[in-house]
């Protein structure tokens, strides 16, 4: 039975059609609604590929520096490492399908604490990070959400200790137990 999270602050709607668990880690299938001007920041993931497939509209996808624009019936996917984001380019609402392979039980914890955060009014506006800097520190960790930046390559030995910290202090039990629905 798919789940179903939405984000009040881009009104972006997220149906987990199939997890890694119900595949045997083999991948997670994610629907997206995506509202126009909607999209994420570039970045990569070093666990997973991601596959794009348009449902409904256009899908915009920047990939390697170069614009993409995908139609229904048509996929492309993105190698592990690659820098890319997804977008919507239309005056209207789009939807897409994301597979992520393997499987990401993490991913899938990252977009339901994501988007429960945002319900909760525990994130700062429209850019979305957690009040809470250990919570923000597990949802890079789950989401498996790189930034090829000076900064970020600076602060990853902090980022990590932070987590392991995180992880002693049971936060990630606690956002699993309070956000995470499962089928």
């Amino acid at each position: 039975m798919p789940v179903i999270y939405r984000n009040p602050v881009t009104r972006e709607k997220a149906t987990l059609l199939e997890t890694s668990a119900s595949t045997n880690g083999a991948y997670t299938y994610i629907e997206v609604e995506l509202q126009p001007d909607g999209g994420n920041p570039i970045h990569y993931h070093n666990r997973f590929t991601e596959e794009f497939e348009p449902i409904e509209g256009t899908l915009g996808v920047h990939y390697l520096g170069k614009e993409l624009r995908l139609s229904p019936g048509e996929t492309f996917k993105v190698p592990v490492m690659d820098n890319h984001r997804f977008y919507n380019p239309n005056p209207e609402p789009i939807v897409f399908r994301a597979r992520l392979e393997p499987g990401q039980p993490g991913f899938e914890n990252f977009m339901a604490v994501l988007f429960g955060l945002v319900s909760d009014g525990k994130t700062f506006g429209s850019n979305q990070i957690p009040y809470n800097p250990f919570y923000a520190v597990i949802l890079l960790k789950w989401g498996d959400t790189q930034v090829d930046n000076l900064l970020f390559r600076l602060l990853r030995p902090l980022l990590d200790v932070m987590f392991s910290l995180s992880r002693k202090l049971n936060y990630d039990k606690k956002l699993i137990a309070k956000y995470v629905r499962h089928e």
